[in-house]
């Protein structure tokens, strides 16, 4: 079995109070890595902190807004101050927009792209910023999605900026490459996070937990062969293993974890 360790690495994780961001924060704290949480809730950032700390871990956080390029100089700033460099960034902070392509104001549009593109954007120079000046080496893990593989009917700007994640991360990996930086991107399938719990709320107009239960099956099931969903636990072995030694030859590429909702 492959074991990764990360004994003494540094990492900031985005939107590392609840999610899938959480899940990850926790699997590197589990493989020995020091975590530096950024979230624009800090009341979960202070709960995830708790958590990990309550497990032997070394970790604190910086309430964040990724829109912000001051919050996010600040988060980095921060993490550099406690544990002196950073070898680590997942960018996972992010949202969903559900609507139609002709429904949606463009400030609203703006508004979502500056989270979940610009964000991730602004941490992915960051952190090559930083790990360039410490002198090479480190890891960059994008969250993407699927829905960045192809266009949606009821997603169209969610899949724009998931899209761009993926372009970002491959043109960033050309500027990470030759200082030892691996910069790639994970797309998850269908994840049952708070993030999704809202969908399915908005979906059911806010029915039964046997009602939402039943959608994420009926999604689930129509259009992954796996017949299940992806738990935020799989997303972050699989942030690890491209966080780890063992994916130092992986340089640019957008891993789906879905199972088999996309194949491209």
């Amino acid at each position: 079995m492959i074991k990764v360790d990360l004994s003494g690495k540094a990492a900031i994780v985005t939107g590392g109070g609840s999610g899938i961001g959480k899940a990850i924060a926790a699997e590197l704290a589990d493989c020995g890595a020091r975590l530096w949480l950024g979230d624009i809730s800090e009341q979960g950032a202070q709960d995830a902190v708790a958590e990990l700390k309550g497990k032997g871990a070394d970790a604190g956080y910086t309430k964040t807004d990724v829109s912000k390029e001051a919050d996010m100089a600040a988060l980095f700033d921060a993490a550099k101050a406690a544990y002196g460099r950073i070898d680590i960034v997942v960018n996972s902070a992010g949202g969903f927009l559900l609507t139609q392509l002709l429904d949606t104001p463009v400030e609203k549009v703006k508004s979502h792209l500056d989270v979940n593109l610009f964000g991730v954007m602004i941490g992915t120079r960051l952190a090559l910023e930083a790990m360039i000046a410490q002198g090479g080496g480190g890891k960059i893990v994008n969250i993407s999605s699927v829905g960045g593989r192809s266009g949606e009917l009821e997603s169209p700007y969610y899949c724009l900026g998931k899209s761009g994640i993926i372009n970002l991360t491959q043109s960033a990996a050309f500027t990470g490459a030759p200082h030892g930086i691996n910069v790639n991107a994970l797309c998850p399938g269908v994840v049952r996070t708070p993030l999704q719990e809202s969908i399915l709320d908005n979906a059911t107009q806010g029915g039964s937990k046997e009602e939402k239960d039943k959608l994420f099956d009926e999604i689930v099931k129509g259009r992954s062969p796996l017949g299940r969903g992806i738990t935020p636990e799989e997303i972050a072995y699989a942030a690890c293993f491209l966080c780890s030694s063992y994916a130092d030859a992986i340089v640019g590429q957008a891993l789906n974890v879905c199972g088999g909702w996309r194949m491209n």
